[in-house]
C-alpha cells in the first residue's frame, strides 16, 4: 500500500487570487497557499503570544508587537530581495524554488523563541540554572527531582536550535518528515495531513519552464469541497510537478538558512558546532552545505542570516518595526531602497574570525564567499 493510501491526506487549498494581510511596516503581505498552511500550525500560532521586545512594553507601552508579525515581515523582505536580485542578475539562475525556500526560512526563523524572546535566551535561563542548583526560585523551594527525567540542555543552546526542532515538530503536525535517505524526493508521509507530493509551490499564475503550476480543471465532485467530517476541503489533491514539490533537501536548505551554515549533528548546538568548525579541517571531517551545495548559490544563505556583514532581512525588519513601535519614527520607506539596490558580487569575507567556512579553511583564504552588497 502506498504512503498516500495509508493516511488521510489533502492538497493545498485552491487560491484563484493571491490573498493578502495587512502589516504596519510593509502595508500588505501576500500569502501563498504554502505559507498559509505553515502559518496555521500551532508552532507558528504560538508566536502571536511572544512579544518581540520581551518586557520593554513596561517602559515603552506601544511595544506590544509580536514575533508572528516580525516573521511575516522577514518572509516578505526575503521574497522581495531575491525576486529583485533575480530580475537584475538573471545569470545567477535563482530558481522559483530558491525564492520560496528562503522565503519560508524567513517565516520560520524565529519559530523556536521562548517566552519574553531574547530575555529567555539570556538572563532568564542563566537565573534558572542558578535556581536549579540552589533548589529555590523567587524565594520558593522547588523540587528539582520533578525534572530529572528531562534531557540536559545543549551547551551553547540558543533559540535557533529550538527553531530547528520546531520545524521538525511543525512538519509532523501536517503528517510529514524530512527523509535523509531520499533527499531529492518528497518529504516522508508519516501521518494524516498534507500530501507530500502536493506540498510545494501552488500558484496557477506562475509558469516554471514549460509547466503551468496546478493548471487543473475545476471538479464538480462533491468530495472536492466537503470531506467526511463536514470541514471545508477546497484543496487540490493532484500531485504537483516534481520540480515544484519541496523535497527533503529543500527543507534542509531552509534549516541551513536559519542556522547560518551546515546543520550541527544531533545533540550539538549551532554555536558549539560553529566554534568547532575550525578543527574539522585538521581532522579531515570538513562540513559541507547540503541544501544548496553549489558554491555559486551560497549567497542565498546570507538573505535571512548574513554571516559576513550581519545585514540581512531579519535585521532590516526588526529595526524598522521596533523603531516604529517604540518611538513612532518611520524608517519603513528605507526598506524598498535597500532591497531594490541589492545585488550579488564576489568579495572577501568581512568576518573570517567567526565565519564557519573561513575558519574551516584556515581563515587565510583570499577569495571569500559571495556576499550581498
Amino acid at each position: 500500500m502506498s504512503e498516500r493510501m495509508k493516511f488521510k491526506t489533502r492538497g493545498l487549498k485552491k487560491e484563484f487570487t493571491m490573498p493578502f494581510t495587512n502589516d504596519v511596516v510593509h502595508r500588505s503581505i501576500k500569502l501563498c497557499p504554502l505559507t498559509k498552511i505553515l502559518m496555521s500550525t500551532p508552532q507558528m500560532q504560538r508566536l502571536k503570544q511572544l512579544k518581540q521586545l520581551g518586557v520593554s512594553d513596561i517602559l515603552y507601552t506601544c511595544t506590544t508587537h509580536n514575533r508572528f508579525q516580525h516573521s511575516l515581515g522577514v518572509m516578505t523582505l526575503a521574497e522581495q530581495l531575491l525576486r529583485g536580485i533575480r530580475e537584475r542578475q538573471p545569470k545567477l539562475e535563482i530558481s522559483e524554488k530558491d525564492v520560496v525556500c528562503v522565503k519560508v526560512a524567513g517565516l520560520l526563523h524565529d519559530i523556536g523563541h521562548g517566552p519574553y524572546s531574547h530575555v529567555y535566551d539570556g538572563i532568564f535561563r542563566k537565573q534558572l540554572k542558578v535556581a536549579e542548583e540552589r533548589g529555590e526560585w523567587l524565594g520558593q523551594r522547588i523540587d528539582t527531582s520533578l525534572y530529572s527525567d528531562l534531557p540536559e540542555a545543549m551547551e551553547g543552546w540558543a533559540h535557533e536550535d529550538a527553531s530547528l526542532l520546531m520545524i521538525d515538530d511543525m512538519l509532523k503536525e501536517v503528517g510529514l518528515e524530512i527523509d535523509e535517505d531520499n533527499l531529492d524526493g518528497p518529504l516522508k508521509q508519516i501521518g494524516d495531513g498534507i500530501d507530500a507530493k502536493c506540498f510545494g509551490i501552488w500558484d496557477r499564475t506562475l509558469e516554471v519552464g514549460d509547466v503551468m503550476v496546478n493548471n487543473y480543471e475545476d471538479s464538480d465532485d462533491d468530495d472536492d469541497t466537503v470531506d467526511d467530517d463536514g470541514d471545508d476541503d477546497d484543496a487540490d489533491a493532484t500531485p504537483l510537478p516534481a520540480n515544484l514539490v519541496l523535497t527533503s533537501r529543500d527543507w534542509i536548505f531552509i534549516k541551513e538558512c536559519i542556522s547560518g551554515g551546515p546543520l550541527p549533528p544531533k545533540g550539538t548546538s549551532i554555536n558549539n558546532f560553529k566554534e568547532s568548525s575550525n578543527s574539522n579541517k585538521d581532522s579531515g571531517n570538513a562540513v559541507q552545505l547540503v541544501g544548496r551545495p553549489n558554491p555559486h548559490k551560497e549567497f542565498l544563505y546570507d538573505v535571512v542570516s548574513n554571516r559576513h556583514s550581519g545585514l540581512d532581512v531579519d535585521k532590516m525588519d526588526y529595526l524598522a518595526r521596533d523603531i516604529l513601535q517604540a518611538h513612532a519614527a518611520n524608517i519603513c520607506d528605507l526598506l524598498p531602497k535597500l532591497s531594490e539596490k541589492a545585488f550579488v558580487c564576489w568579495g572577501d569575507c568581512s568576518d573570517r574570525a567567526s565565519c564557519w567556512k573561513c575558519r574551516q579553511e584556515g581563515g587565510d583564504s583570499n577569495g571569500g564567499g559571495k556576499e550581498k552588497c
